[in-house]
């Protein structure tokens, strides 16, 4: 027992008072002297710290605890002994516990599902980390208030492992308790082996009195609960919460935690935090009203996203014009499953549309808790996002995994540079939108199917040709699966069944194809080139098969050179000529217009004014002509021409086009010569245009350019031209920017990114130790010397194997054409963290 004003861990802790105390210790308020922050100090009960083995189990533990950077985890401020004490400093948390907040019965849906979305990042943080928490309940969970909402925070994980023995120890478990009898896992109740998987299922019994205000089995005394979670067979969640009986997803996903073999549950966090993400992202977008979804303005009718692409394409039916937007109202009922929401009426407006079934996705690419960009956002429960039909596009390269094995991590980066380099310039040229990029793995959406087929094609032959240089162990052989259909898109992923729908073609399309479903073949541009079936799949959750096709590629020789080849040959054609080449069809339909109206040239308004009945070909030709001079009109504009001189590696040249006559004004033009300049290295330059611009127009500063700005600033981080750059931007577009390329693979623009949130002080949501450590593996001594003493300053233990490695690497003899690093900082990095970590 401490009393208040005694210091602890020689002197740089004061106890202000008792908190609590459990069945591992007592737990008091304290302040941190330098400081003078409050802060929890949990002191192990003596009669267990007296234990043979125990203090240096604990100082090993605590090292592993300390490790753990995430905002949905209580960090762990300092450790050691003092006296016949073990003591483990927490950072203290103001809030309410779960428990209390459950008190007046459970929470609601939305509010549920993002603390327990919350709480599964935070649980797959520590597992990464080794550690099993084992005492997962609503008394060891905070929700504590932050700048984006409530936080919930895990509390006491890993301590019961503390006072478990080794596995060749002689100490007795007798007396020990591990955990809490209400929330134990089958396996702890039978003192069997236990693994991360014992944390799922407990977290299923704390998603289950959350959601329903109750525990799955009635108990009552802590040998009833033990019996019980060992062989019973819990209350089915929809019995004990039936305002849940519509969301036969989460009510599945949950007594899936609860199974009784760990084999059939979830089996990992990460994968828990995945599901709870999309379930919550589905939920909040279509927001309960008197328990039946409602739809919001600004949303379809439909309410959310189709399950395999809109209602009137399966059908064969027009499917309506959106073009990455909302879909036009389809009445009738809808298909598909509901995968965290039921197909059930949504309730319209009297003098509207007729309800029709409302549909929420099954699959996610990652994971997003707010939507943005078109759709709006997704705040506080209630919905403003719309669903978009779009074409959604899926990449990776064969073989990745065990390349990525074999290969130094010079070669993965280049390797990784090269896929980029050929790929990401050919998403933009066909209007593609990039959401995310994981090591090889690109996922895109398009407004239009023919789009995404132009771009897979493009990017098969960009590869082809880029391999013709190399030895085959050194080729890129990349897989394209392509699916339409309505979906959720996020600033960083894809909501709904047809993201589930492209992995599965992803499963088993070839390397160096473009696959894709019915759904793309059913209102691609057939005239662009040649498709052949190439098998099924089944439908995610269902027994219905998907027909798959792949587009024809040449018998020898560049593939789709032919298809590719023939547009851009027609783009150099007069309208009149790219007309005549569309078909017998569109030829007399102008031969029509010839004969209807001679020769005086009118406009189309004046066609259809003073022909109103000239019919079939002879519109569809005015059309094709209308189409035909927008094409080429844009593909004469100079500012497309010089984005394609850029992207070519040709910067002077496409400068020399924007100052030729006539000069290029306006902010995209600005925005444009900026790119450029970056790319000659012209930074100061480049930084005084964007400066140049409105504050409107800077808003829309491309992701090249803002990639650009990261590059610049980890280049020179004091420059103050790129200083003010940044700031002249929007914060929240420089700061979601910068977040997804700290998440890429070490670049240049990753360690500028990284730097510059640091500076700033906006590294909420960042593992600082954990990305430093991947700069580790930057291929630029610099990068690499920053990273290591920046991890040293941070002062986490864990970054020393890491640190070990890159030093031993320093002292071998470099690879053949690079430059070697000096070992002197690392070294000297590893000794000032192990100072820092050296148990008092």
């Amino acid at each position: 027992m401490l009393v208040p004003d005694a210091l602890v861990l020689d002197g740089r802790f004061r106890v202000l008072g008792p908190l609590g105390s459990g069945g591992m210790g007592e737990v008091y308020l304290g302040e941190q002297v330098s400081l003078g922050r409050k802060v929890a100090i949990k002191v192990l009960h003596h009669d267990l710290h007296a234990q043979p083995g125990m203090a240096e189990r604990f100082k090993r533990e605590a090292r592993l605890l300390s490790a753990v950077e995430h905002p949905s985890v209580v960090r762990i401020v300092d450790f050691g002994e003092s006296g016949d004490a073990a003591c483990l400093v927490m950072e203290f948390v103001e809030g309410q516990s779960l428990y209390d907040a459950l008190v007046q019965g459970p929470l609601a849906a939305p509010r549920a599902l993002a603390l327990l979305h919350q709480l599964a990042e935070g649980l797959a943080a520590i597992h990464e980390k080794g550690i099993i928490h084992r005492d997962l309940k609503p008394e060891n969970v905070f929700i504590s208030p932050s700048v984006r909402g409530e936080q919930a925070r895990l509390l006491d994980f890993g301590i019961a492992r503390l006072v478990e023995p080794d596995a060749n120890s002689a100490l007795s478990q007798i007396g020990v308790v591990l955990g809490t009898p209400e929330y134990l896992s089958p396996e702890q109740a039978l003192g069997a082996k236990v693994d991360t998987r014992s944390d799922l299922y407990s977290f299923g019994v704390l998603a289950y009195r959350v959601l329903s205000g109750r525990l799955p089995f009635d108990g009552p005394s802590p040998r009833h609960f033990l019996s019980q979670h060992a062989s019973s067979a819990p209350l089915p969640l929809e019995r004990a919460a039936p305002q849940l009986s519509r969301y036969v997803g989460l009510l599945s996903l949950v007594m899936r935690l609860l199974d009784k073999d760990p084999a059939k549950r979830l089996q990992t966090a990460n994968e828990l935090a995945d599901a709870l993400g999309m379930a919550h992202a589905a939920l909040v977008a279509f927001t309960p009203s008197q328990g039946t979804p409602i739809v919001h303005a600004g949303m379809t009718p439909s309410g959310g996203m189709a399950a395999y692409g809109p209602p009137g394409v399966l059908r064969g039916e027009p499917s309506g014009t959106a073009a990455f937007g909302v879909t036009p109202p389809q009445p009738g009922p809808g298909s598909g499953t509901a995968a965290f929401g039921v197909t059930e009426p949504v309730a319209a407006p009297s003098g509207t549309v007729p309800p029709v079934q409302s549909r929420t996705g099954t699959a996610v690419f990652g994971t997003a808790a707010r939507v943005t960009g078109s759709m709006g956002a997704v705040t506080g429960g209630a919905a403003v996002a719309k669903p978009q039909n779009v074409t959604v596009m899926l990449t990776d390269i064969q073989g990745f995994t065990e390349r990525m094995s074999r290969q130094t991590h010079e070669e993965n980066a280049r390797m990784l540079d090269t896929h980029d380099r050929l790929l990401l310039p050919l998403l933009r040229e066909h209007d593609g939108k990039l959401v995310q990029k994981r090591g090889d793995a690109l996922l895109a959406v398009f407004r239009a199917p023919s789009s995404s087929l132009r771009c897979g094609m493009a990017m098969q032959l960009a590869l082809w040709r880029h391999n013709q240089t190399l030895p085959p162990e050194q080729q890129l052989h990349v897989r394209v699966c392509l699916h339409a259909g309505e979906v959720l898109v996020t600033s960083d992923s894809v909501l709904g069944e047809p993201m589930e729908v492209v992995k599965a073609v992803e499963h088993v399309a070839a390397a160096d194809e473009v696959t894709f479903t019915e759904a793309v073949n059913m209102v691609r541009n057939r005239a662009e080139a040649a498709a052949e079936p190439c098998g099924t799949i089944p439908l995610p959750g269902r027994e219905e098969q998907v027909q798959l096709y792949r587009v024809v590629r040449a018998a020898e020789g560049p593939p789709f050179a032919e298809a590719l080849g023939a547009r851009d040959s027609a783009s150099k054609r007069s309208p009149l000529e790219a007309l005549g080449a569309l078909g017998p069809k569109v030829r007399a339909g102008l031969g029509v217009l010839r004969s209807r109206l001679g020769p005086k040239v009118v406009t189309g308004v004046e066609v259809l004014r003073q022909r109103p009945r000239v019919l079939g070909g002879a519109v569809a030709a005015l059309v094709l002509l209308t189409a035909g001079i927008a094409w080429w009109v844009h593909a004469s504009d100079p500012l497309v021409q010089a984005r394609g001189l850029l992207e070519d590696g040709q910067p002077a040249e496409a400068l020399q086009l924007l100052n030729g006559p006539p000069v290029q004004k306006g902010a995209p033009a600005t925005r444009l010569r900026a790119a450029v300049k970056h790319a000659q290295g012209s930074h100061d330059e480049e930084h005084n245009l964007l400066l140049g611009l409105d504050k409107e127009d800077r808003a829309d500063v491309e992701p090249r350019l803002l990639d650009g700005l990261a590059e610049d600033f980890g280049d020179g981080e004091q420059d103050r031209s790129i200083r003010r750059a940044l700031e002249a931007l929007p914060r929240d577009t420089v700061r979601s920017h910068f977040q997804s390329l700290t998440r890429g693979e070490p670049s240049p623009k990753q360690w500028g990114a990284l730097r510059y949130l640091e500076s700033v002080q906006d590294t909420e949501g960042l593992e600082l130790v954990k990305l430093y450590t991947a700069s580790l593996d930057s291929p630029d001594c610099g990068v690499r010397t920053k990273a290591a003493s920046r991890l040293s300053a941070l002062g986490n233990p864990s970054a020393l194997p890491a640190l070990t490695r890159v030093a031993e690497a320093a002292r071998e003899k470099p690879p053949a054409g690079t430059r070697p690093c000096n070992p002197q900082p690392f070294t000297r990095a590893i000794e000032e963290l192990k100072k820092k970590t050296q148990a008092p």
